[in-house]
Formats: C-alpha cells, structure tokens, sequence
C-alpha cells in the first residue's frame, strides 16, 4: 500500500511539474510551478473566495496573513514531493542483523 501511495504521489508531481510546464513555456513566459491556490481559485473560483474572505473574517488575526497566505502559495507539485517523501520515510524499516 505504501508503494502504490509512493508511485500515486511522485506520479501526481511529475504530471503537475509538466502541465505547469506546459501552461507557462507555451504561453512565453519563464516556467514556474503553479501554487496550491492558483489551482484552486483556477477550478472553484467562487468557493475559493467565499473560504478566502470567511477566514479573513474570522476571530483568529493570523489564520490567513501569513498562515493561510503561505498554504495558498506552495507550489502542488512539491507538496506532492513532500507526501511522497513522507511515504518514504514513514516505511517499517527492517531490523539491523
């Protein structure tokens, strides 16, 4: 089961790393990979800015400037680096004989 989660993320980042690729080197512009937040807002728009201006509403000053800000602007694809390498870390490791 961790193998096949390993495989499922590391593929998740390389398909994103390439449509980022795409989007932005077919256009003319400098590569960059595409934020968790640009993702989001680009499918859901109107969800995205409903949670958005809730959690600046909230009670709580530093849920959006800078926590939420800074979940928003991590790339997708090394967040599904980092899950994979959390996978990978997280195996059972096999007893030194």
């Amino acid at each position: 089961m961790r193998a096949f989660m390993l495989i499922l993320f590391l593929g998740a980042a390389i398909w994103r790393t390439g449509a980022d690729w795409h989007a932005t080197i077919s256009q003319g512009y400098a590569f960059r990979l595409g934020t968790l937040g640009s993702v989001i807002s680009g499918h859901w728009p109107e969800a995205y800015a409903r949670v958005i201006e809730a959690v600046r509403r909230s009670a709580v000053p530093f849920v959006w400037d800078p926590v939420g800000a800074f979940v928003m602007s991590v790339p997708l694809a090394l967040l599904f680096v980092a899950l994979a390498g959390t996978v990978w870390l997280a195996r059972p490791r096999e007893r030194a004989r």
